[in-house]
């Protein structure tokens, strides 16, 4: 369970910002707080803000940070680490990169891991959990200051550290040279977040789960989230085939409806055909069923077909889903759909998470979401600067129309439009 994000100096962030789970002590809306380990959060985030405003600098830098953890172990010496810092102002441009993250993980501790980065080097990397109130050490690695290890662990950290490099985050390093300590956190880090930067990119992904499909479990679960969506999709058939030529190296990919995916992680080259039925009824009553490949079923129904083994996998295993653009193709009806599913009980049984970026205005509204599961990314004109902050910070009524209020810009992160030079 996600419980706070921050990130400094990274694209249009300079300033260091928190992107927060951590429920406020309003005691509306319960169903949309989880609890684990002791702890809470929000079940849902909602980001909006003007375009080029920063939305996506925020879930670039989460997917950055988590991409890094997940492949430190493969980082060669001559590789160069990809942090982008603030580049608006000289100071910034020669400074380090930080995240962190506050989580609960399987073993329902909470723990605190950041780690700041250069293009060159790892310069500062830490992880602390809670057992009480306070924090207690795990490691604590920084060029301006003693490494620190704590005196139960210490030998293996620093068998551990003298296999590292400057390149390779510490957390994954002793986790290969399985030091207990770190597991965990480690584990935690490494599965239980997915994030996509750009929703159109799970298309690939998802087809391979399909395709490995046997027992048809995504297949139908998707098959059902449509039926709840209101849309006429009686089955779902899907039919993969490996493709081998003689005498030529097959690439790596999946073929589907004619155009070739190439996730990075498939060995082997599929072709695939995904088909829907619809039964449809004719004047007379009588039922006919016809048949449609993908392709050829709207942006939206696609869209909830590629949503569908993640959201799948969110609810079992209580991941956390960070989505960039979650309403592109999508009815706002379906939007609120979607982001329902995390506030049933019976559906979100394992506390998955969303933290989802939308223009989507409808869906503002106290009836659905606490002030502290809306935010909003505004970046300053004259510096480039973004800003982040929740409608918790202002003095909103409960029955305060949100969406109104934010179209007058009584919360900012609109777009000012010059109209009479447009005109």
């Amino acid at each position: 369970m996600l419980i706070q994000f921050s990130v400094e100096n990274y694209l249009s962030i300079r300033d260091k910002l928190f992107l927060s789970l951590e429920p406020s002590a309003d005691k509306v809306h319960p169903e949309n707080i989880i609890s684990k380990g002791g702890s809470r959060a929000t079940s849902t985030i909602t980001i909006y803000g003007a375009n080029a405003s920063g939305k996506s600098s925020l879930f670039k830098a989460i997917t950055v940070a988590f991409n890094m953890i997940r492949n430190s172990n493969n980082v060669q010496v001559t590789d160069v680490l990809p942090v982008v810092p603030f580049k608006f102002d000289f100071e910034s441009r020669n400074k380090p990169t930080s995240f962190e993250f506050t989580f609960i993980a399987k073993d329902e501790k909470k723990y605190v891991y950041g780690f700041s980065a250069t293009k060159e080097k790892i310069v500062e990397e830490y992880l602390y959990y809670y057992s009480s109130s306070k924090p207690s050490l795990i490691f604590d690695i920084s060029e301006q200051k003693e490494t620190k290890f704590p005196r139960r662990h210490k030998v293996k950290l620093e068998t551990a550290y003298q296999m590292n490099t400057s390149k390779k985050l510490f957390l994954a390093t002793a986790t290969n040279w399985n030091v207990e300590c770190t597991k965990v956190p480690f584990e935690w880090l490494a599965e239980s977040i997915d994030t996509f930067t750009d929703v159109t990119n799970l298309s690939g992904y998802a087809f391979e789960k399909y395709r490995t499909d046997e027992d048809n479990e995504y297949v139908d679960f998707t098959k059902d989230l449509l039926r709840q969506a209101d849309i006429n999709i009686s089955s779902i058939n899907v039919d993969a085939k490996e493709v081998s030529k003689a005498g030529q190296i097959p690439l790596e990919g999946i073929m589907i409806q004619g155009r070739m995916m190439r996730p990075n992680f498939l060995e082997k080259q599929y072709h695939m055909e995904i088909t829907t039925s619809h039964t449809i009824r004719e004047e007379n009553g009588k039922e006919i069923e016809f048949t449609l490949g993908l392709h050829e079923e709207s942006l939206g129904t696609q869209q909830i077909f590629f949503y569908g083994p993640f959201l799948k996998d969110a609810f079992e295993k209580g991941k956390t889903l960070v989505l960039d653009g979650i309403d592109k193709s999508l009815h706002p009806s379906i939007v609120k759909f979607i982001m329902n599913l995390f506030r049933d009980s019976e559906v979100n049984k394992n506390g998955a998470q969303l933290i989802a970026t939308t223009h989507e205005t409808r869906l503002l509204s106290l009836e659905v979401f606490r002030r502290d599961q809306i935010y909003f990314t505004e970046k300053d004109a004259d510096t480039g600067v973004t800003d982040l902050y929740s409608l918790d910070e202002f003095s909103v009524r409960k029955t305060e129309n949100i969406e109104k209020g934010y179209l007058m810009g009584r919360y900012g992160a609109i777009p000012f439009l010059q109209t009479e030079e447009v005109l």
